[in-house]
């Protein structure tokens, strides 16, 4: 899929953290003869790749990687965990080797952004900011872009995001923040926000399609060449590719709750027909979102059909309309309606 393109001319790119999973939302036919990275650059233009996080893959990892997708992907990826969770950010060796292997990685797949997510535990001190300066200080290398995802409140007070842009200003650093909570203290030609769900760090969520469109606006507003957009929630999949038909279409598909979440449960199946014994053997425990924040294995709303076999995923979806009701969950227009 392509980037998307503003009146202004700048970019959108659109994509989720990781793609191991894909398998959820993509069936055996749409993956057939293709890896799951292959797959997944069909549907998005840029991967964070996130399990750089927990372990130096080899280079030939990410040159295989590179080989794999068409020549317009991007990769970006998320530093290991040594640098921002154990050295908290301060140039120590191991840190600085650290990112010396982060360095040969982007370039054996050709990224260009590192990204550095910091804990809540790194709060904004003195201290912290002298070791912070000292870190892009030693690491900055052209060429490259940085970017920095700071996390909990601490950092949100005016006196720290002060500082912080002062920091981020010098060394050419992008301040990565999740759009629908908070904006960054500063935006250049690039931006980068991951999704996390909401209201606070909350990855078992589904967005509506009124935060959807309310992030859209948000980034309307930005005056960046390139707006990079992660989202890394459970459902990152199916709200990632919501949000490119968005921005394609200038609308949303229609709302994925009520019983449209049936269907959207299982976009990863297609052996059709079914009956209802069988989907509940072989998807029962697949998740379906019934609200925002809670999703329920899909079997609690399958034993509720009476027997039968369903020819397509819609068929399904219309003997699920006749039951919704009864079985206590909203429909997607209760659940549009509760957004902010």
């Amino acid at each position: 899929m392509e980037s998307s393109k503003r009146e202004d001319g700048s970019l959108i790119l659109v994509g989720t953290c990781g793609w191991s999973r894909l398998y959820e939302f993509l069936s055996p036919s749409e993956r057939e003869g293709r890896s799951i990275l292959e797959a997944y650059a069909e549907l998005f233009p840029v991967a964070e790749v996130n399990s750089s996080f927990y372990k130096f893959h080899r280079p030939s990892t990410y040159r295989g990687w590179r080989r794999s997708v068409p020549e317009g992907f991007e990769f970006t990826i998320k530093c290991h965990r040594s640098i921002t969770h154990e050295e908290m950010m301060r140039p120590t060796e191991r840190a600085l080797k650290a990112m010396d292997r982060m360095y040969e990685a982007a370039e054996a797949c050709d990224a260009r952004i590192l990204l550095l997510q910091t804990p809540a535990s790194l709060k904004p001190s003195e201290e912290v900011f002298r070791d912070v300066e000292a870190f892009f200080d030693a690491v900055s290398r052209e060429g490259f872009k940085l970017v920095w995802e700071t996390r909990g409140s601490a950092w949100e007070k005016p006196e720290a995001r002060s500082r912080l842009r002062a920091i981020l200003e010098r060394f050419g650093v992008v301040h990565v923040t999740d759009p629908l909570k908070l904006m960054p203290v500063v935006v250049g030609d690039i931006a980068y926000f991951r999704l996390h769900g909401l209201p606070g760090y909350n990855l078992k969520y589904s967005y509506r399609n009124a935060e959807l469109l309310e992030l859209h606006r948000r980034l309307e507003a930005l005056d960046a060449g390139r707006i990079y957009v992660f989202f890394n929630n459970y459902a990152m999949y199916r709200d990632a590719y919501r949000f490119s038909i968005l921005l394609r279409e200038g609308e949303p598909p229609s709302s994925p709750f009520g019983p449209d979440a049936v269907s959207w449960a299982l976009r990863g199946f297609d052996d059709w027909p079914a009956s209802r014994e069988e989907l509940m053997e072989r998807c029962g425990r697949w998740r379906c979102w019934v609200h925002p924040s809670k999703a329920v294995p899909l079997e609690r709303i399958l034993r509720h059909l009476s027997g039968g076999t369903y020819g397509c995923v819609e068929e399904l979806v219309e003997a699920v309309e006749g039951i919704w009701d009864k079985l206590g969950y909203p429909s997607a227009e209760e659940v549009e309606a509760e957004a902010f």
